[in-house]
């Protein structure tokens, strides 16, 4: 009996230790998924005209003060402008939401939140499904948006169609 309980115990822990990555990952890491967001160029500005030089097109603007009808509280909080327009990512067309932040700090401190509250993790967004936008929507309307990655980049939060690729292709065309 003794020696059955120590085999068993034994074959236990060399399952639970041999189960683990080779390269020395924990299992927890392979379990994240793809990544959907990114934060980079803390030094960086930019302005509505680097937007539109970055080649987002039909851009249509929204208020920055727009409040959750049954909350009341902001969804945008600290943004200076936000407009939604499309670009031509490597992966073809992709609608592009930009908030624009007094600062790279504003940014992840007010903006960082509600891009995390409308954008679906890639495990979410599967086949191809419509994708309704802000721009059908209004700004904010949680649960319409299928932003499945967003930036934040520098003063700006940049939420993007389907994929963080998207927002990473706008983000190297910024001047």
């Amino acid at each position: 009996m003794k020696k059955e309980l120590i085999l068993g115990i034994f074959l236990s822990t060399l399952f639970v230790f041999g189960c683990g990555g080779s390269d020395g990952e924990s299992s927890s890491q392979s379990d994240e998924g793809p990544k959907y967001f990114e934060i980079i160029n803390a030094d960086k500005t930019y302005t509505m005209d680097d937007v539109k030089a970055a080649g987002l097109k039909g851009t249509k603007t929204f208020k920055t003060d727009a409040v959750d009808k049954k909350t009341g509280e902001a969804l945008t909080p600290g943004a200076t402008e936000i407009v939604l327009g499309f670009f031509k990512s490597s992966s073809g067309p992709k609608d592009i939401e930009v908030r624009l932040y007094g600062s790279h700090q504003d940014a992840v401190d007010l903006g960082q939140a509600p891009a995390e509250s409308i954008t679906e993790k890639p495990s979410n967004l599967v086949g191809n499904s419509s994708v309704t936008t802000l721009a059908d929507a209004g700004v904010g309307m949680k649960g319409s948006t299928k932003y499945g990655g967003y930036a934040i980049n520098g003063n700006m939060v940049i939420l993007c169609e389907r994929e963080l690729q998207a927002c990473l292709d706008f983000i190297e065309k910024l001047p």
